[in-house]
């Protein structure tokens, strides 16, 4: 009895040795899993619409923006940053595959309108899909605009979150499509919320931060604010402060294109004379405002130091049509053209202790660029040359190393155009025009017949790219 005794002693002892092994087995593989998802940077992508290469203080503007300058002097500022296409719906396509438009599966080539059954098919892989493969946990918040396939929401397409809205405007207050209804959905159900968008977009985007800093989750998020882009009101349902831009007809409703902001707003601005122009930068001060917001986030739950955050605008902005509410700047044309003030648009990238700060980039780059660099900077292995069209541009943040000299090309409806070194090819109804961008970024002067032999190599460039 005795004997027997001291083996069960004996073997219990082993067995809480054997226990205890495997606690710390599995803690250590769990720090150690921990560890890895930790060392993967956290990615914010804030995409605002339509906003003009000249609405930025750090780009010239007369308004304030000190939040979102900030992370241009915490990082990089580029001049020559380009979009894919200078209207919505296109622009967010080459954002979220790194493929120009006219590759899209179902004409993604143009601003989709309700009705319209245009969308982006699902067996596109988006930035959301590739960081999701390793490891990433994934959000949208803000405006989709990409159409969707049938039983489909931004959820299929590589987001773990979706809240926003799915159309290309919306009123700011009333979150509905005009006269059509309510277009906002809150975890990807449609949902009512009172408040403006551009904070109640910013709060659930803290939310989904504070979410990911409590499970210690890498994340993607993605925030398209539809900020400041002018709303869709119902004519009937106008309330706080609205400036109507003129009345938008189609298929047989009759709504109003709007600015709207908080009242708050409007006070900073008075000095500002002309309406339009006031509201409008009410309503960027206000996306400023917010932007500084989730920036405090980040840096009080001590994410910024890992967190990549990349400013970029959709587009040109209004800066003839629609009061001339925006400004690009020096640049010509607007929102819809392939001249400068169409597709050169504000952009700037920060990395904490990663990317060398206080740095303005003339670089060629361009959103097609943002997939395949982010990419790079989380390690994830690269995409296939053949699958994409951006190039990633991580030697270039990281190690200043200049990316091989390319070409950028444009198509949009009946204008087509291209960009090699400082020389920009255009051709629309008018013909073709040949501008100097180095010494003419107004694109001023034409010298489409004094440059014949350049034109005639970017021509064969041009037409050999036609997709």
């Amino acid at each position: 009895m005795k004997i027997s005794y001291i083996q069960d002693i004996r073997q219990g002892k082993v067995f809480k040795k054997l226990f205890i092994l495997l606690i710390l087995i599995y803690c250590s593989v769990s720090l150690y899993g921990q560890s890895v998802r930790t060392k993967l940077p956290n990615i914010v992508v804030i995409y605002v619409d339509d906003m003009g290469y000249g609405d930025l203080q750090s780009y010239g503007s007369e308004i304030p923006t000190p939040n979102i300058d900030r992370i241009g002097k915490d990082g990089i500022r580029f001049t020559d940053f380009y979009s894919a296409a200078p209207v919505c719906t296109p622009s967010r396509y080459a954002l979220l595959t790194g493929k120009y438009p006219q590759r899209s599966k179902h004409n993604l080539t143009f601003a989709l309108m309700p009705e319209d059954k245009n969308y982006l098919d699902p067996s596109e892989t988006t930035i959301a899909g590739y960081l999701k493969k390793v490891g990433y946990q994934t959000a949208i918040i803000g405006k989709w605009h990409l159409g969707l396939a049938e039983n489909t929401s931004p959820t299929g397409y590589g987001f773990d979150d979706f809240t926003g809205t799915t159309s290309g405007c919306v009123d700011y207050f009333t979150h509905s499509y005009g006269a059509r209804g309510r277009d906002w959905y809150v975890n990807d159900k449609p949902s009512v919320e009172k408040g403006y968008s551009t904070d109640l977009l910013t709060n659930h985007a803290i939310q989904f931060v504070n979410t990911q800093s409590i499970a210690g989750n890498p994340f993607f998020l993605y925030l398209p604010y539809n900020a400041p882009h002018y709303g869709k009101t119902n004519p009937d349902r106008i309330v706080d402060y609205t400036i109507s831009l003129g009345k938008a007809q189609y298929k047989g409703l009759t709504d109003l294109n709007t600015l709207q902001v908080p009242h708050k707003y409007i006070k900073r601005f008075l000095h500002i004379k002309d309406p339009y122009r006031r509201a409008y930068a009410a309503m960027v001060s206000s996306l400023d405002d917010n932007i500084g917001r989730l920036m405090e986030v980040l840096k009080k739950k001590k994410l910024l130091d890992n967190t990549i955050v990349w400013f970029i605008s959709d587009n040109g902005g209004y800066s003839v049509s629609n009061f001339s509410h925006s400004s690009n700047g020096i640049l010509r044309g607007e929102k819809a053209s392939l001249f400068e003030g169409g597709i050169r648009v504000p952009s700037m990238i920060s990395w904490k202790n990663k990317i060398k700060g206080n740095r303005v980039e003339s670089c060629m780059s361009t959103n097609l660029d943002v997939l395949p660099t982010l990419m790079a900077l989380a390690g994830a292995p690269p995409i296939e040359k053949s699958n994409i069209d951006g190039v990633d541009l991580s030697p270039l943040l990281l190690k200043n190393t200049m990316p091989l000299p390319r070409v950028l090309y444009w198509k949009f409806k009946d204008q087509q155009a291209m960009r090699k070194g400082e020389w920009k090819l255009i051709l629309d109804k008018s013909g073709f025009q040949l501008f100097n961008l180095k010494h003419d970024p107004q694109e001023s002067n034409d010298l489409f017949h004094s440059q014949q032999d350049i034109v005639k190599k970017l021509k064969l460039l041009m037409f050999e790219k036609e997709l």
